[in-house]
């Protein structure tokens, strides 16, 4: 109970709160009512006379956080509130009471960033010892030092909770820190349960003027420890340059130190492309370019994984022959930039002269880097490396296998599949008879295998299952008699509802209004033209259906040819007969031929862009020279 000292003449000694202290069975039953909102007020606001009027012991009622009233305090920097309730005779005891977290009233303060109040405890605690672990040691420093359920102490958190953009609130942690390091520097090596140091914790957040402090007032490297074994330089790689420079140079030996994969600060900068901090970690020592993780991949293969060009250039200007280091699997940095599907990184490679030699190193698995862009299907790689005279193209892995035959193994479709196989197939010159050689021999195999005769190649019968076959070439054929028919009967049709109609008097009673034109005239040829074509194809498969199989997929070829006639005689019937009734309308009339010419061109050209075109589409030598052409240098 707070006793009636209040008077006005008592000086501030015995202004101090005097009180009788509860019986133990009774704190529980205050603890679970929890503060007087008053006394909170009065704490939060920082109006210590208020306390007068409560008749309660104010110094065992807490909050449901188990925060007691120096802790509200101190959250609300009430210096000269605190001050008074410290020269209570129970004052000091709020100052080691932790909360449900196990934070004492100077941790809320170095929380919030109150240099005053961190002030007030330290003055309040230097004139106290206490024993600890056998020994006399000031209770500032057991103050300082004491750490919540987290293992963290007042440092770590004046540095875990220091603001990144206000610079008014960053002064204030600014000068906590300051503060709590010159009063006891071993806080500085102090962890806390993730194992986290107030420099790494500095350091990650890119907190460089707390780094510099920590740095200046603590030599051990005892500070630079960290989760997973990072130091405060690995930790640093998000921050700015000034802060690597600052620790770099307080603390140099960190440039070798390694993380649990066994990462230099080196590795980091170099996997997000930190051009800068990689020069000046190379300044400083070159060496560190050859050190190796774990995989035994160093800083170079990161940097050409990760695409990063100009970090590839430094390194290999810094150390030339770092091109050579190669990693468990034996994969170089041109392995690691196409297991990367990086580009530019295999672009910069080839073009470095220290770098050209990688271009045909093969891995453990005998693979060199074109064998691993065709296995993960890297296009654009591939389209690269393929047209590098210095890659060798009829390079086999472990496995005999050339680039060719692992990209095959894909069965991939579409146009870049297909601008691949033609360049793998030609581009270096791989003659056709040979693929077809090679072809012949594994067939020749497997029906050896299967107990077949082996066929001549020279006969074509070289099939393993000729009804398998044909009966593929079965559904071609009807697929060709359903168009047949279609285009037969449209264009039957067509022949009795002529364009424009007919005389329905007169000497030309029944003969077409329109049959005088040069369109209409032009309608009949390619209607009649569509019409005896589809008949002929009709005709050639239905005539052969009572042959041998053999001999009508002979005629299926004739009737294909046919087909495409009478499709594109269909099409120009279309156009004229359009053109006949909108004679009115010269604009609107040249849109079917616009449009049908400009599918035709369409189609022709696609089959020319086409790496995959038949070989009849392409029929003209020219034509194949340029095609190609503009294959192999990457036009197409």
């Amino acid at each position: 109970m707070i006793c009636s000292c209040w008077s006005s003449g008592a000086s501030e000694a015995s202004e101090a709160l005097r009180l009788t202290p509860l019986a133990d069975s009774n704190i529980e039953s205050v603890y679970r009512t929890g503060m007087h909102p008053k006394v909170y007020e009065a704490a939060k606001s920082g109006n210590f006379d208020s306390l007068k009027e409560h008749e309660e012991d104010i110094f065992h009622r807490k909050t449901p956080k188990d925060n007691n009233i120096l802790h509200v305090a101190a959250q609300y920097k009430q210096v000269e509130f605190i001050k008074r309730l410290l020269r209570c005779p129970s004052g000091p005891s709020l100052l080691w009471q932790v909360n449900r977290k196990g934070d004492t009233p100077l941790h809320v303060a170095a929380k919030v960033g109150s240099d005053k109040v961190v002030q007030v405890f330290i003055d309040l605690a230097k004139p106290l010892h206490s024993d600890v672990e056998k020994g006399r040691v000031e209770a500032c420093k057991e103050l300082l030092r004491k750490s919540n359920l987290h293992k963290d102490t007042a440092l770590h958190y004046a540095v875990m909770h220091h603001p990144v953009k206000n610079d008014a609130v960053r002064e204030d942690h600014y000068w906590v820190v300051k503060l709590l390091i010159e009063e006891d520097p071993q806080l500085c090596s102090i962890t806390n349960v993730a194992n986290e140091s107030p420099l790494y914790l500095a350091a990650n957040r890119g907190l460089s003027d707390i780094t510099e402090l920590i740095l200046g007032a603590f030599s051990s490297s005892s500070s630079h420890k960290s989760p997973k074994g990072l130091t405060a330089l690995h930790t640093a790689r998000h921050g700015s340059l000034t802060s690597w420079w600052k620790i770099v140079e307080k603390r140099p030996e960190v440039i070798r130190e390694r993380d649990d994969m066994e990462w230099t600060p080196l590795h980091y900068v170099s996997c997000i492309g930190k051009e800068e901090e990689v020069k000046l970690l190379l300044r400083h020592d070159k060496s560190v370019a050859y050190d190796l993780d774990k995989e035994g991949d160093s800083a170079l293969h990161i940097a050409a994984f990760q695409g990063h060009v100009k970090v590839i250039d430094e390194l290999v200007k810094a150390c030339p022959d770092a091109c050579d280091i190669i990693n468990n699997k034996w994969q170089t940095a041109l392995h690691a930039a196409v297991l990367g599907g990086r580009v530019n990184a295999v672009k910069c490679i080839l073009r470095t002269p220290n770098l050209e030699d990688l271009v045909n190193e093969q891995d453990i698995g005998g693979n060199t880097a074109l064998h691993l862009a065709a296995l993960h299907k890297q296009y654009n790689i591939i389209y690269i490396l393929g047209r590098d005279k210095r890659v060798d193209i009829f390079s086999t892995n472990k496995d005999h296998k050339t680039a060719l035959d692992i990209f095959s193994a894909h069965k991939e479709g579409g146009y870049q599949a297909a601008k691949v196989d033609h360049l793998l197939k030609r581009y270096h010159g791989r003659p056709f008879y040979e693929d077809r050689v090679i072809e012949y021999v594994r067939k020749r195999d497997k029906q050896n295998v299967e107990g077949q005769p082996a066929a001549s190649i020279i006969t074509g019968s070289n099939i393993a299952n000729p009804e398998n076959f044909y009966s593929s070439k079965r559904g071609i054929i009807d697929l060709q008699l359903l168009v047949a028919v279609l285009i037969a009967t449209v264009s039957f049709a067509a022949s009795f509802t002529m364009p424009g109609g007919y005389n329905q008097d007169g000497p030309d009673q029944g003969m077409a209004i329109l049959a005088g034109r040069a369109a209409f005239k032009a309608f009949v040829i390619s209607n009649t033209t569509a019409f005896g074509f589809s008949i002929l194809a009709l005709f050639l498969q239905f005539d052969t259906c009572f042959v041998s199989d053999r001999l009508r997929v002979r005629y299926a070829k004739v009737a294909s040819y046919s087909m495409y006639v009478a499709i594109l005689a269909m099409v120009l019937a279309f156009a004229t007969a359009t053109y006949l009734v909108l004679s009115k309308d010269t604009g609107l009339r040249i849109v079917p031929f616009v449009v049908s010419g400009g599918l035709v061109t369409m189609y022709v050209i696609g089959g020319f862009l086409d790496p995959e075109a038949p070989f009849w589409w392409l029929s003209s030598t020219p034509r194949r020279y340029v095609r190609n052409l503009l294959f192999d240098y990457g036009i197409l």
